[in-house]
């Protein structure tokens, strides 16, 4: 999984089509979004049509993150993604 652009050397990494096709793999991709549609997309957030927050299960802190990554290879307790705070 590739999440965001890849960057600098690794921006055009060599694909080898010989083995997507031998183990019949599919490729899916995604962009997200322009650059220019993210004011819009904020003001939904800030008015509170979009709710980001509900997607978040649980926050913890960096000295937890370790048990919590650990955590995720058992049946999830809640849903929700985990937010690790740095501060």
């Amino acid at each position: 999984m590739q999440i965001g652009l890849l960057q600098g050397r690794h921006s055009t990494p060599p694909l080898p089509m010989d083995r997507v096709v031998a183990k019949e793999l599919e490729i899916h991709g995604s962009h997200g979004m322009a650059a220019r549609d993210y004011p819009a997309l904020l003001e939904l957030v800030d008015s509170r049509v979009l709710r980001p927050d509900l997607l978040v299960g649980q926050e913890v802190g960096l000295d937890e993150a370790g048990a919590a990554l650990a955590a995720m290879s058992q049946p999830a307790i809640r849903a929700g993604i985990t937010v690790v705070r740095l501060n």
